[in-house]
């Protein structure tokens, strides 16, 4: 078994919350995890100063994990805000292999600079499939863009251009697990082997709908999973996903388009 927390959309320099923050650093200190993966949009605009300022917080979140993988979003891609990423956070791209959790996890750069539409790209494509020649049981890939668009999420399309492809990659390499931020709403698809897994903003007020702050706490064993959502602010957990014996028992619900379009009085005679 591997335990993931995953973090995400911290928006370091807009309606960023140091108290927060802080609770992530107490509850990933309190509970046991093997890795922390920080799926995207570190900095709000992707400025040297942002960056620049954002280094105590980040050997913070270092101190508090036991290991920790970063991939950037699409604001700290901003002003050619990949450069100070990897002066500053980490690679762009990276590998992570937990022998003893029989573990492998990947994680890849879907933003482009100053657009908000992600990619993955051929050439990452096949660098991915590379590195999932190791054969080893539990294997996730993170990334900041969504690869299915979520639903009461918005009307701007900033999935992947590429995302069929990525959906197939997972299929064909039985990836059990994509980690993923960018639309701030915690939510989960499950197509064939592979969870789809989204994280909230996890140190921000740049919420959407009705959801709150919030990460995400995994539990992954041989493809069997739970995930429980934790609140930023009063860091109580509830189940978002759980998945046992390739079936899926229980996904969170969320108040859709469709069902409130359903429910309008604005269609009644």
């Amino acid at each position: 078994m591997v335990i993931i927390i995953q973090i995400s959309d911290l928006h370091y320099g807009s309606e960023f919350e140091d108290s927060y923050f802080n609770n992530v650093i107490d509850y990933i200190k309190q509970n046991k995890h093997d890795v922390v993966v920080l799926t995207g949009d570190i900095v709000h605009k992707g400025r040297y100063r942002q960056y620049q300022r954002f280094s105590a917080y980040l050997q913070k979140l270092k101190d508090a994990s036991k290991r920790l993988l970063v991939v950037p979003g699409n604001h700290c891609a901003k002003n050619n805000g990949l450069i100070f990423f990897e002066k500053f956070i980490a690679p762009r791209r990276s590998k992570m292999i937990l022998e003893d959790r029989d573990t492998i996890i990947v994680g890849v750069c879907s933003a482009k600079d100053d657009v908000s539409t992600g990619e993955i790209g051929d050439e990452q494509l096949d660098w991915l499939g590379n590195q999932f020649v190791e054969n080893l049981e539990n294997r996730v890939i993170a990334m900041h863009h969504h690869a299915i668009a979520v639903p009461y999420s918005g009307r701007k399309q900033t999935t992947l251009v590429d995302a069929g492809e990525l959906i197939e990659f997972t299929q064909l390499f039985g990836i059990d697990l994509v980690l993923m931020g960018h639309k701030h709403i915690p939510h989960a698809y499950v197509i064939g082997p592979t969870t789809f897994l989204y994280c909230g903003t996890s140190t921000s007020n740049k919420v959407r709908a009705d959801e709150g702050p919030s990460f995400n706490h995994i539990w992954l064993n041989e493809g069997d999973l739970e995930v429980q959502m934790v609140n930023s602010t009063t860091l109580q957990r509830s189940l978002l996903l759980e998945r046992k014996n390739n079936r899926t028992k229980f996904v969170r619900p969320r108040r859709t388009r469709i069902e409130h379009l359903i429910n309008s009085k604005v269609w009644d005679d």
